[in-house]
């Protein structure tokens, strides 16, 4: 590798760590606006909501949220993919497509340099390899069919009509074997238990192969926190302008679907925090590759001063998460926010104290 090809892809790590540094950010400071916004709203509907039966007055609660569970009926027809006349009595029904392709992934190790790996794995949708990193791991840029959903047109539940965001929240979760008979399959396809396939083999698949499911919904019962409008739903929408159109399995209380959302909620932050995190470790990582490289070309005292760098980086990517996270909430929950900003102190204290020692022990 040529001096300018060097340049290069150091700039392009300097680069790299400032977009993952802002992106992370801004990613973090989105995260813990949205947190404070789904607590309110779920305090709210709390405070707000009004259990009833699905077979009251639905002109009685006009206008109201409420809590409503119980047996459905699926008004329309069965359900059918014409394409394979596969046909269910179902709200849900779902054509699967999967190909056998080559999937990339990647790992960086301490000195910055990434090693890429590939495996072949059963995928929904079409994997892109013309932006692989190393060849012979070409994928097909096409598919004879793809994924589809259908929807029945009429859910009822007792004297209410669902809404179409309200169906399309009843998932299709149950695999559905198709009849051989009357399963239409196309030239070249077989019925391989409950898939039908192109593979020779489905045991010992080639890449391009495709195979087929098709998936329905079996709930028996379902429950759902809305705004009632003449005989069916609306979304409610609290005053932190969150919209609310919640569906679930079973016969729930309106305690229980509450707990599920806050459950949902509280997993997505800690989901997004680390997420955000990490970026912004990974940012930091990337923005110092160029001290890296060099402090790798010093006989054994290189990984030293690599091993610290890594740890003060790590501290310096924690400590600006937590900053971010204390200054949104700080607004919010005061006694938080100082609590975090202390922890963020005495992160950057650490960090500075180990550079500090790091180069007292280089320069002695």
């Amino acid at each position: 590798m040529n001096s300018s090809n060097k340049k290069g892809g150091l700039f392009a790590g300097v680069i790299s760590g400032i977009l993952m540094i802002l992106i992370g950010t801004v990613l973090l400071w989105w995260n813990e606006g949205n947190n404070v916004r789904n607590i309110r709203t779920t305090n709210e509907i709390e405070k707000t909501v009004v259990e009833i039966v699905s077979d009251s007055d639905p002109a009685q609660y006009a206008g109201q949220l409420v809590a409503v569970g119980g047996r459905f009926t699926t008004v329309d027809k069965s359900l059918t993919d014409d394409l394979f006349t596969v046909s269910v009595h179902t709200p849900a029904l779902r054509r699967v497509v999967e190909m056998y392709q080559w999937e990339e992934d990647s790992d960086t190790d301490s000195d910055g340099d990434t090693t890429y790996t590939y495996e072949k794995v059963w995928k929904e949708g079409l994997i892109d390899s013309s932006n692989f990193h190393r060849g012979g791991h070409e994928n097909p840029t096409s598919s004879p069919y793809d994924s589809e959903a259908w929807y029945a047109d009429k859910v009822t539940l007792g004297k209410y009509t669902l809404s179409s965001p309200q169906i399309e929240q009843i998932t299709a979760n149950r695999t559905f074997s198709p009849d051989g008979e009357n399963l239409k399959i196309p030239e070249g396809f077989t019925l391989s238990g409950k898939w039908l396939t192109n593979a020779a083999d489905l045991d010992k698949p080639e890449i391009g192969d495709i195979r087929l499911s098709w998936k329905y919904n079996d709930w028996k019962e379902l429950s759902l926190i809305a705004t009632v409008s003449e005989n069916s739903f609306v979304s409610y929408v609290s005053s932190q302008g969150k919209k609310v159109n919640y569906v679930t399995e079973g016969n729930r209380s309106a305690a229980e679907m509450i707990a599920d959302m806050r459950a949902a909620d509280k997993a997505l932050k800690w989901v997004m925090r680390l997420f955000g995190a990490v970026i912004l470790v990974m940012g930091y990582f990337s923005l110092i590759s160029p001290l890296t490289k060099i402090a790798s070309f010093v006989p054994l005292l290189g990984n030293v001063i690599n091993g610290a760098l890594f740890v003060v980086v790590f501290l310096i990517g924690m400590t600006h998460s937590l900053l971010i996270i204390a200054i949104a909430w700080f607004r919010f929950r005061p006694l938080l926010g100082i609590l975090l900003i202390a922890a963020c102190a005495g992160m950057g204290f650490a960090a500075h104290l180990l550079m500090n020692k790091r180069r007292a022990a280089v320069t002695a």
